[in-house]
């Protein structure tokens, strides 16, 4: 059996958060130096593209959460 992707819960936490994805990519960029677009962060939540780990990181960074948080993993 394949180890499938999990459910990105990116979109829960940042809004949780009171961001919009314009204003989450702007912190990432300024927090961390990486760029992160609105069409590739939508990708990430709707689970059509998986997070590189540096992307993840910087994610979390800014939203205050562990990499672990950010997806939901069939068992």
């Amino acid at each position: 059996m394949a180890l499938s992707r999990g459910k990105c819960l990116l979109r829960y936490i940042r809004q949780s958060k009171g961001l919009t994805q314009e204003t989450l990519c702007s912190r990432v960029l300024d927090k961390t130096g990486l760029s992160i677009s609105t069409v590739m962060l939508s990708q990430f939540e709707n689970t059509k593209r998986p997070m590189s780990p540096e992307q993840m990181r910087a994610v979390c960074i800014v939203l205050k959460c562990t990499e672990a948080d950010l997806y939901e993993w069939p068992l």
